[in-house]
């Protein structure tokens, strides 16, 4: 059952950021898929991985595919307290520079 938004949630995602919230794997990329999308096409780039407790395969490749698609609009994805996915799941899958090199990693 998809998590349904908090005002808080809702709120960051209309002044252009999108939180991701403690998990992002294979269960949640197709939501937040369709809401990079929708973040994108409003012109912002900012993801907040602050709270992000767990990520999968499928969750690195929807951060990859968000950066490449960032760039095509000519943006850069900005992710917000995501230092751990380069020393954690993306250090372990070989993404790690990959992932440093199509986004901005924020403390």
């Amino acid at each position: 059952m998809p998590a349904v938004p908090t005002a808080a949630a809702s709120a960051a995602r209309t002044a252009g950021t999108l939180p991701l919230g403690s998990s992002l794997s294979i269960r949640e990329v197709g939501q937040r898929a369709a809401q990079l999308k929708a973040l994108l096409a409003a012109g912002s780039a900012v993801v907040d991985a602050r709270e992000l407790e767990s990520v999968d395969t499928a969750g690195l490749q929807l951060l990859l595919a968000a950066a490449a698609a960032a760039r095509r609009r000519g943006l850069t994805l900005k992710l917000l307290g995501a230092g751990g996915l380069n020393t954690g799941a993306a250090d372990a899958l070989g993404l790690a520079e990959q992932l440093a090199a199509t986004a901005e990693i924020l403390p």
